[in-house]
């Protein structure tokens, strides 16, 4: 089995690969927050047990192994994440910095007991999946910062790139940026830096980095 590093390590390239984001040492050491001869000798071990391949050219994948193991931890996290906020009302913020230490602790068993429990969740409180989603349906999502002015957008998902950002999380929360709200982009910034939203009624102003950790679903243009 693996160790904790090593999970950690697999979550990590598996999450870069969901967001589309090429998969080379530099993206892991910055995701890992460590430096880039640290990621090149763990990856070295970790192709060596059998948890990565190198595809075209320095991008590194996972191998079957891998990607079993980290779609295995990445939806226990969830399953708790969504225990921790329905039934001990968590913020998203603390529910994400706890589960990711109880992800390693608990077995599956507990972690599909918790999940029958709460009704069998689709998707942890940020919108990302805990079961498998029709490919349709992701294809059909877009991050807002790609959402013209006047058009409305469903939110489906916050980026697992943005929960281990606190202060973002808080503030995602706050704002009611949550799976099912309709969003309507209002007005963008003349260097399409900043994005203006109306949520329920409210204007909330948030920076291209963050409108590109939220994942939408283009509706109709608002009248």
């Amino acid at each position: 089995m693996p160790t904790i590093p090593i999970e950690n390590y697999l979550i990590a390239i598996q999450t870069l690969r969901d967001e589309g984001i090429r998969c080379i040492p530099a993206r892991i050491a910055e995701r890992m927050e460590v430096s880039a001869p640290t990621v090149t000798e763990t990856v070295k071990r970790m192709e060596r047990d059998g948890y990565l391949v190198h595809g075209d050219g320095r991008e590194i994948g996972l191998s079957e192994r891998g990607r079993d193991i980290a779609l295995n931890l990445m939806r226990r996290h969830r399953m708790v994440e969504r225990w921790l906020t329905d039934v001990l009302q968590l913020d998203w913020a603390t529910a994400h910095e706890e589960a990711h230490k109880l992800e390693h602790a608990i077995s599956d068993v507990v972690a599909d007991r918790l999940w029958r429990s709460m009704g069998c969740p689709d998707s942890c409180p940020h919108g990302n999946p805990i079961v498998e989603l029709d490919p349709a349906v992701i294809a059909r999502r877009v991050r807002l910062r790609d959402i013209d002015p006047g058009c409305q957008a469903e939110i489906q998902r916050i980026s697992e790139l943005a929960e281990d950002n606190h202060e973002l999380m808080v503030f995602l929360e706050q704002k009611n940026f949550r799976p099912g709200v309709v969003v309507t982009v209002t007005d963008r910034g003349p260097l399409r830096d900043t994005f203006t939203v109306d949520i329920g009624g409210s204007q909330t102003t948030i920076s291209s980095d963050v409108a590109g950790f939220i994942w939408v679903c283009p509706q109709e243009r608002a009248a």
